[in-house]
């Protein structure tokens, strides 16, 4: 029994080392950067962007592969059941990771117990958007207005709980105003329709809306987050324009599988954050309409968990749902 405790006590002495060895390895081999939408949209764009960093860094190549439908669901569940050794992750959004939950009736992954969020790398605010032919040129306007003409404006977005519809539907209710939410198959058909002025308005992700903005096209009242975008630093937020604590804002960042060796989503956090400092990187993001992001592990958890009880109470209250 000596002999066996001695011995026992030699092996984890030299498996100590050689644990720590295997951590430094990582990666030895290819990773799959899995992203949960169709190639060529933003998040696919971020993902890319980051996996020739991470390429660069750690001299293995950072596969990007495309797993679209269900808002996101498919790719999530394909991770959340893949191996948990830093080999395949997820490129993950707000929806997929606090907004899913309370938005579909079932889903074939728990972001909350599958995964763990590494960072995120980008964020972006909406831009409270209105036809010129509206004659409004301020949020207070805005607001007047709809009081007016209960019921008649509309907002477009990119669907039913996609892009800009959750913000609208926050506004709305903060604002108590009636306004008509019109979803449309994407962010490209609601920008058409407003240009045409079909629509009223639209809560809009700055990246495609720029064009329009800087020729005219639309009217941009005001910004959806806690703080001035960098893109338009002249443009008030919502709050600051008359709708006290409205804040509505869309991220992109990696999760994990949930079992992922805490080393390894050190290591991955540790090269995200470097690449977000990029001062070079930080411009690019600005000015594609994006907001330079990074986070500590817990600071991310905690982001998500907010956004959690955030959308799922707007989800709720606005009768929202997907079968």
């Amino acid at each position: 029994m000596k002999s066996f405790r001695v011995l026992l006590i030699a092996g984890l002495a030299l498996a100590g080392p050689y644990a720590a060895q295997a951590a430094d390895a990582y990666p030895a081999g290819p990773i799959r950067l899995v992203v949960p939408f169709p190639a060529g949209g933003g998040t696919d764009i971020l993902a890319r962007e980051l996996a020739r960093e991470l390429d660069q860094q750690w001299h293995q190549p950072v596969i990007v592969e495309n797993r679209p439908g269900a808002g996101g669901a498919i790719g999530a569940a394909a991770v959340a059941a893949a191996k948990a050794d830093g080999y395949t992750m997820l490129m993950t959004t707000a929806g997929v990771s606090a907004i899913n939950p309370s938005l579909y009736k079932s889903l074939p992954y728990d972001p909350e117990k599958q995964f763990t969020p590494v960072s995120r790398v980008a964020s972006t605010v909406f831009g409270v958007l209105v036809h010129p032919s509206l004659g409004v040129n301020s949020i207070g306007e805005l607001i007047a207005l709809a009081r007016s003409k209960p019921g008649m404006l509309t907002f477009g977005s990119a669907g039913n709980g996609a892009a800009g519809h959750l913000p609208g539907e926050l506004f709305k209710s903060m604002a108590r105003i009636d306004i008509r939410h019109v979803p449309y198959r994407g962010t490209s058909p609601a920008l058409n329709d407003l240009l045409g002025g079909q629509i009223s308005m639209m809560f809009a992700i700055l990246g495609p809306a720029t064009p329009y903005i800087k020729s005219g096209r639309v009217k941009l009242l005001a910004t959806t987050g806690a703080a001035r975008a960098a893109s338009f630093p002249d443009v008030p937020t919502v709050t600051e324009a008359g709708l006290p604590g409205y804040v509505a804002d869309e991220w992109w960042g990696v999760a994990a599988p949930r079992a992922t060796p805490a080393d390894v989503v050190r290591k991955w956090n540790t090269a995200m954050r470097a690449y977000v400092a990029r001062p070079a990187v930080r411009q690019k993001l600005i000015e594609n309409g994006y907001e330079p992001a990074s986070d500590t592990v817990d600071a991310f958890s905690a982001l998500i968990a907010s956004d959690k009880v955030k959308w799922g109470k707007v989800v709720r209250d606005a009768s929202v749902s997907i079968d």
